[in-house]
């Protein structure tokens, strides 16, 4: 009897415990199903719709995920709005009626997920009309970086009807969307009429452009959107308005040194009391500074420094110049300056440039040796194997053939025969110059097949730094090329007046034409690789 009541209590038990739980079973499947929408309110393209409060239900709970700054709703309201989730449910109550005879599109994005493994609803978008009409124009299109031709993702999209004042560096548009992954996008339901077309990578995500570390593309001329509008390419650009600062001088008894806020292209001097050939001067440190050196011919006095960056921003200082104090000791002797990759060696033919101390001039025929160990390679000769910078601060030669064996070889500098144009003599170090594994290098031979006339070809790494440009050349080539990945561009100069226009701060004139040549260049040692570029 103990024993049937003992089991009939663990019977009842196990029921209990069964029913109690009502958790699926651990280890099913993850649910991977976004939420479907079943019905709103307004419905997708209801007309004369009368109501501050948009209500949709879907198949299951929902939530809001950042909604405030996912949701896109266009034409751009003043009109705040409250998120009310309710289970399946989720509403949007506005403080306001919305505007009479007007088409809004509401497209949420990746605002509304699921509330057990968010996920994302897809492609949800309504349109209605507080009139009686939905507004059927549209505009779709890319949006890509001018200087790379690659997609901008995620960049907002803009629209600001052309007879508005508003101005997209202080004003909401009054219709956009954000590009895909691909950088394409599309406004749809959009008022016939004439419009300004901007697209901005918006940094700071507050739909303004109001900083020059954003890129924006712009039409120079309003648009004219109707329901058959012609796909848009958009092409985003950083314009530079900054002149550059003279942040800080350094005056030593052989040269002048100004340091500037940022990268300068070209920089020039004028002496106010001499003739301008007078002078010897270089950009140094990556362009954040030029230095003027002392002469027999310039010996200071008041002078007019131009430093232009490369957007083409001039800053003018005048400034009295005097070489006093030490001769400036920036390197010890000489050092290699490194132009040649990132493995820090060099293959025979690849050129060579020592960094000079001071400015120097050559007075011997036989000033550079190389060596291996205790063996002499070869003697360089000036000016038939060397040359010199124009600004005598830099030697610069090819680096000859040597034995397989060899790893390393060393430069020595005769210091009689490479002498400071002012001050003591100096001692140069011994220069060691790695031999790279990898023998010879590669070249790339192009030929030109188009009607413009003015352009200019450049060679850029694969961090699209211009490593090489030649102008103008229907044949031309770039040679002693380190293995790796290459890109051509193309800077189209179409009014032919010998230079590139960039982007215009006011918006009213397009940059000139850039096309970059689909294909990667694969350089490797010893080969040639020839193409023909169609623009």
């Amino acid at each position: 009897m103990k024993l049937l009541k003992a089991i009939l209590a663990s019977g009842v038990l196990a029921s209990l415990a069964s029913c109690a739980s009502m958790n699926p079973p651990e280890g099913g499947p993850r649910d991977l199903v976004p939420p479907v929408l079943l019905s709103s309110n307004p419905q997708d393209q209801q007309l004369n719709v009368s109501t501050n409060s948009i209500t949709l239900e879907f198949d299951e709970e929902v939530q809001q995920n950042n909604l405030n700054k996912e949701l896109l709703i266009t034409p751009s309201v003043e009109n705040r709005y409250k998120i009310l989730p309710n289970k399946n449910q989720l509403t949007l109550e506005f403080e306001k009626p919305l505007e009479e005879n007007t088409t809004y599109t509401l497209n949420f994005r990746e605002g509304i997920v699921d509330i057990t493994e968010k996920n994302k609803a897809k492609n949800l978008k309504l349109a209605f009309s507080t009139g009686s009409f939905i507004d059927s124009s549209r505009v779709s299109g890319t949006v890509v970086n001018l200087m790379k031709q690659t997609p901008e993702k995620g960049a907002v999209v803009a629209l600001y009807r052309a007879e508005d004042t508003l101005s997209i560096r202080k004003n909401r548009p009054y219709y956009l969307t954000t590009t895909d992954d691909a950088g394409n996008f599309e406004i749809e339901n959009v008022k016939e009429g004439n419009y300004r077309v901007y697209g901005l990578v918006d940094k700071n995500n507050n739909m303004y452009y109001d900083s020059e570390e954003e890129r924006i593309a712009y039409l120079p001329q309003p648009l004219r959107i109707t329901p058959d509008t012609e796909p848009v390419k958009l092409q985003t650009v950083r314009i530079d308005t900054k002149k550059p600062i003279l942040l800080r001088r350094e005056t030593y008894s052989d040269r002048f040194i100004a340091n500037y806020n940022e990268g300068i292209q070209s920089f020039s001097v004028k002496p106010l009391e001499s003739t301008a050939d007078s002078t010897v001067s270089e950009i140094i440190l990556e362009g954040k500074a030029a230095q003027l050196f002392k002469t027999p011919k310039f010996e200071g006095g008041k002078t007019v420094l131009t430093a232009v960056d490369s957007a083409g921003n001039i800053a003018i200082d005048t400034l009295q110049i005097a070489f006093q104090g030490k001769r400036a000791q920036l390197i010890k002797g000489a050092q290699l300056k490194v132009i040649n990759g990132k493995s820090g060696k060099y293959r025979p033919g690849q050129p060579v440039v020592v960094e000079l101390q001071t400015p120097v001039k050559i007075t011997g025929e036989a000033p550079l040796m190389l060596m291996a160990d205790t063996t002499v390679l070869t003697q360089l000769t000036y000016p038939n194997d060397i040359s010199l910078s124009k600004a005598n601060t830099e030697l610069r030669f090819n680096l000859p053939s040597v034995n397989n064996r060899v790893k390393q070889v060393t430069l020595l500098i005769d210091s009689t025969a490479v002498v400071p144009m002012e001050g003591e003599p100096l001692s140069y170090p011994k220069l060691n110059i790695g031999i790279s594994e990898e023998k010879g290098a590669g070249s790339f031979r192009g030929i030109v097949k188009t009607e413009y006339s003015s352009y200019i070809v450049q060679l850029l790494n694969s961090n699209f730094k211009v490593v090489d440009q030649v102008r103008n050349q229907r044949n031309f080539q770039f040679k002693n090329l380190e293995p790796g990945a290459y890109t051509i561009r193309v800077l189209i100069d179409e009014d032919n007046d010998g230079e590139w226009e960039k982007a215009d701060p006011a918006f009213e004139r397009a940059p000139e034409k850039v096309y970059v040549f689909p294909k990667a260049i694969d350089a490797r040692a010893n080969w040639e690789i020839e193409e023909i570029l169609e623009f």
